[in-house]
């Protein structure tokens, strides 16, 4: 008997701390804002998308997951590499979260990238919803970062190159705007 209340002791403090730390993700504090990329879809899914913030990395993965990025409110240039890069300019509020899906492409050689700011209102949320009742968030720690970021040094200066050759031929970039918010918790929710 004494055994018995210790395993479930065990699994009460495992279930209530797991569901701390995923209502912990749902915090958003005043004066940041938070972006969440997404990769929903399984097309691709062996290939690696490095993330970017401008000339700052913030993260590499693979397959279906997804990263919690928090960062300062305002204007950002998220974008991602694959075979090739794809951009979003992004106007973030304080308090508020985002949500970015890198959609995999067919490539020359690997999956491409493409990067959809998600508008709750008109995208199809069924895999994201998926996604997120999975638990597939990835974090990195700040060793990894920093590592990440010494290795894509030139990958940097080539992305912010293209960036600009493709403003100065008018390309039409991805939009994030202020309005755009997600609320994480009817996502949870919905995937319950």
């Amino acid at each position: 008997m004494k055994h018995l209340f210790s395993i479930f002791l065990l699994l009460a403090i495992f279930t209530s701390s797991s569901v701390q730390a995923q209502d912990s993700d749902l915090v958003v504090p005043n004066n940041k804002a938070v972006v969440y990329f997404v990769r929903a879809k399984s097309m691709g899914s062996l290939v690696n998308f490095t993330y970017f913030d401008g000339e700052r990395a913030i993260g590499k993965f693979n397959g279906r997951k997804y990263l919690r990025y928090e960062c300062e409110p305002g204007e950002h240039l998220f974008w991602a590499r694959s075979e090739n890069r794809s951009f979003v300019e992004a106007d973030l509020a304080s308090g508020k979260t985002y949500m970015i899906e890198a959609l995999p492409r067919m490539g020359g050689l690997k999956a491409a990238v493409k990067l959809v700011p998600v508008d709750i209102e008109s995208h199809n949320m069924k895999k994201i919803t998926k996604l997120f009742s999975k638990k597939g968030l990835v974090q990195f720690t700040e060793e990894e970062i920093a590592e990440l970021q010494k290795e894509m040094t030139e990958v940097i200066v080539r992305g912010m190159e293209r960036y600009q050759q493709g403003k100065e031929e008018g390309e039409e970039m991805a939009k994030l705007m202020p309005e755009m918010t997600i609320d994480l918790s009817t996502i949870r929710t919905t995937s319950n």
